[in-house]
């Protein structure tokens, strides 16, 4: 049974990866606190040894990006569980297990606003138009300095009835105070939660290397989705808060989050043939619902 490295252990997709897989692969984790069954990545550069025993490493570190109005300190936090930590883990993996597959996490708001974005779209590591860019550039460029075989994830918004982002999204709705963000024209990338576990376990069997964008195919826009979710849910769409209010409550991350539009396709796994769980948004809510996913 082969042993895997999971570096943000406590979090959700971490959480779900393991539960998931736990009957086919050993699991490390590693949290930023100590307790019972996790190391911390201090404790890991003491005992650095424990590298030889694992097979895979899949980095999944950083702070909830969504979680919290970027102050300055959040705004640090949120850099010091991404960058710093990868930065000490691709060091130790350099130093003491560089045959070691490290399957890294990003994210799609490396890319521009308002144009089609594809993993084959030119990188400029070094002008950011906004944090979120800088943020995923400055992550990413840590993962490139592992010298042994990496893939670069960079996920969309995961969709799952258990956690994540979806439930806080759907509690408007369920409080009947549900509507579109801004002009509601933006769009959203996300993929469902079991696709995204699915490409997960694949691309580390095949220790694919490159970056892969993982959304679902189906580009959908803020309106989109808020109609959905209130014809599903059957509750009202009716609160549409402008763009000035979202950026009164939320700052710059209510405009970098909830109002940039994101056009990501998933050019690499649509060339692979791969076959989306849940290509469409409408399955996906339906599962979520239903409490499939």
């Amino acid at each position: 049974m082969k042993t895997i490295l999971i570096v943000g252990a406590n979090g959700f997709i971490a959480s779900q990866f393991k539960k998931q897989f736990m009957h086919k692969y050993n699991f490390i984790n590693l949290s930023h606190h100590p307790q019972f069954s996790h190391l911390t990545l201090e404790q890991l550069e003491l005992q650095p040894e424990l590298l030889k025993t694992i097979d895979y490493v899949i980095n999944l570190a950083g702070a909830n990006i969504g979680d919290k109005r970027w102050s300055s300190s959040r705004k640090e936090c949120l850099i010091q569980s991404r960058i710093d930590t990868t930065r000490r883990l691709v060091t130790l993996l350099n130093q003491y297990q560089p045959q070691t597959y490290l399957l890294s996490a990003s994210a799609v708001g490396i890319y521009q606003p308002d144009q089609e974005n594809t993993e084959f779209n030119f990188i400029d590591y070094k002008n950011y138009a906004n944090f979120s860019q800088e943020l995923t550039k400055q992550w990413e460029l840590e993962v490139q300095k592992y010298t042994g075989s990496y893939l670069i994830a960079r996920f969309g918004v995961v969709l799952s009835a258990t956690g994540g982002a979806f439930p806080k999204m759907l509690a408007p709705f369920l409080k009947y105070v549900g509507g579109q963000l801004g002009t509601g024209q933006q769009y959203f990338p996300w993929i469902a939660l079991p696709d995204l576990l699915d490409i997960l376990e694949i691309k580390l069997l095949a220790q694919s290397r490159g970056i892969y964008n993982l959304v679902a195919p189906q580009l959908v826009t803020n309106q989109e989705l808020c109609k959905q979710i209130s014809e599903l849910w059957q509750r009202p769409n009716w609160l549409k808060l402008p763009a000035w209010v979202i950026k009164l409550i939320f700052g710059q991350m209510g405009q970098e989050l909830f109002l940039n539009s994101l056009i990501v396709k998933p050019q690499k796994l649509i060339d692979e043939k791969y076959t989306f769980l849940y290509p469409e948004i409408s399955s996906c809510l339906q599962a979520i619902k239903s409490k499939q996913i």
